[in-house]
């Protein structure tokens, strides 16, 4: 048993769906506190929820899920501008996902785990591919340094004289 958690705790994917769990669950938690204890309205409620997960979505994400993938070693500051564009789409998304399925009849509740799955389909690819895609490494340096700087082992084919 032992070896089979580690095999998937391995795995990118179950680590993201990891991720992805703990912020549904903080986001149930605080749609029901604020939105059914508090009475709040659904739309503050829901976009309130959403931004209290991304804190959690991202800070597992970014030291877990994608760290294999060099995500503690990328960015922060672009890699938080590029989560909150895709959270900000994600918000859009889901709360016209929220207003169409209360609207046909289905409970809150269900409906917000309804919507984030349409979400999940789209976000893993674009969280390792673009969010938290590593940044090539020493690019930025080679390319700002004058071509006579650049040691012939580092210039472009092109620039290598024969």
């Amino acid at each position: 048993m032992t070896g089979l958690i580690r095999t998937l705790a391995k795995n990118t994917f179950v680590r993201y769906a990891f991720s992805g769990g703990s912020a549904l669950v903080t986001e149930e938690v605080v749609l029901f506190l604020t939105h059914g204890l508090m009475k709040f309205p659904l739309w503050l409620a829901t976009g309130l929820a959403y931004l209290i997960a991304f804190g959690v979505n991202f800070s597992i994400n970014r030291m877990l899920t994608f760290a294999d993938h060099g995500a503690r070693e990328g960015a922060v500051h672009k890699q938080t501008v590029r989560f909150a564009l895709l959270v900000s789409v994600n918000l859009g998304v889901t709360q016209v996902l929220m207003y169409s399925l209360t609207g046909a009849g289905v409970n809150y509740l269900i409906a917000k785990p309804l919507s984030t799955v349409v979400i999940t389909l789209y976000n893993f690819w674009l969280y390792k591919h673009w969010v938290f895609k590593p940044e090539a490494v020493g690019q930025a340096e080679s390319e700002s340094r004058p071509a006579a700087d650049v040691p012939a082992s580092e210039a472009p084919a092109s620039e290598v004289s024969a």
